[in-house]
């Protein structure tokens, strides 16, 4: 009950927080890209991407999966945070230099240009916001399962 709280509280602030008819405006294929891609592939060659999936269904059965098991998805849940991060974090230095660049010729887009600068930030910060949860609740459980 308390993810589903925890999902629709997500959804609601998305939803008021940004007007519904601006909602393309914080749509980027490009960037999104640049920071789900290498988290998917990192899954992919590290071989975490099945105990990724396994941490969404760990949390609706409890007691279904052992202690092993759920460190590793908490540790394939973590690489995806880490690598957004990182990712989330290039796009915007690349975009900021891009931005500063062309800083001198078009001097009123400057704002434009930042916004679209840190929306690859946004994105990675979005996603540690819906995993984080889920991070820690499987660490609370290896934890609970430990004792």
């Amino acid at each position: 009950m308390r993810y589903l709280i925890y999902v629709i509280g997500m959804v609601f602030c998305m939803i008021y927080g940004i007007s519904l008819h601006k909602i393309c405006n914080f749509i980027d294929t490009i960037s999104f890209g640049f920071v789900v891609v290498p988290s998917i592939l990192a899954l992919i060659t590290t071989g975490y991407w099945k105990d990724f999936l396994k941490a969404f269904v760990y949390i609706f059965n409890k007691g279904r999966e052992t202690k092993e098991r759920v460190r590793e998805s908490a540790k394939a849940v973590k690489l995806v945070c880490i690598s957004s991060l990182i990712f989330g974090g290039l796009g915007v230095t690349i975009s900021l230099i891009n931005a500063l660049h062309g800083l001198n010729l078009k001097a009123s887009h400057v704002g434009a240009d930042i916004s679209v600068a840190l929306i690859s930030i946004f994105y990675a910060l979005m996603i540690n916001a819906i995993l984080l949860p889920l991070y820690f609740e499987l660490k609370r459980r290896d934890t609970k399962n430990s004792k």
